[in-house]
């Protein structure tokens, strides 16, 4: 018998499907990641099981959203990815933009977290989408934030690795801003014990 998930709530806000996909500009953290392109192509809700350990590639400057983030994978797709990296002798943190499609301007994975689940939760699952350049107000183009909103002719996409990809995971309502700041967010629950490790020279530091 399948237990009542802690983010069973989110899968009924239409809002939570819109960010998986991509399509939500919403900063639900404060980490200056602009989430109006990529996401996921097609994600099905699934079950996350209690036990296992999940990971996510995460910022140095965004200490905020290294555990509290709604992206992260399992480990065997965690191990696709660090598989490449020693087969191809290519840094972990080239290795995870590769496969996850993340562009500099939205991140330095230069941090790997992984955490035990502890809670039943549910998530948005499916492979990664391109992430579209975007064109800024300053003329700048990059991938990061919103600005005009119009994507530059001519300019290239970050494409995830099709051949061999991985399924990404976008968990719902693992933050959620709001005044009464002594309540525990559900991150917290969820991860009560996330290991944070440095990736330094393309390579985890334990």
């Amino acid at each position: 018998m399948t237990m009542t998930s802690a983010n069973e709530e989110c899968f009924q806000q239409p809002h939570w499907l819109m960010l998986a996909r991509g399509l939500h500009v919403d900063r639900w953290l404060d980490d200056g990641q602009w989430v109006g392109t990529g996401g996921i192509e097609m994600p099905r809700a699934v079950h996350l099981r209690t036990g296992q350990r999940y990971f996510r590639f995460a910022s140095s400057a965004a200490p905020a959203a290294q555990v509290a983030g709604g992206w992260w994978i399992d480990f065997e797709n965690f191990n696709t990815i660090s598989r490449f990296h020693e087969k191809n002798e290519m840094s972990l943190t080239e290795a995870a933009r590769l496969f996850l499609a993340l562009p500099y301007d939205w991140s330095r994975v230069d941090r790997l977290v992984s955490a035990i689940l502890e809670v039943p939760l549910k998530a948005y699952a499916g492979a990664g989408k391109p992430v579209r350049p975007v064109d800024h107000e300053d003329s700048h183009i990059g991938y990061g934030r919103s600005g005009k909103g119009q994507i530059p002719e001519g300019a290239s996409s970050w494409v995830p690795q099709k051949h061999g990809g991985v399924t990404q995971l976008h968990i719902p309502g693992l933050y959620v801003k709001r005044e009464d700041h002594s309540a525990r967010q559900l991150y917290e629950i969820a991860f009560p014990h996330p290991r944070i490790e440095s990736i330094v020279s393309g390579r985890v530091r334990i």
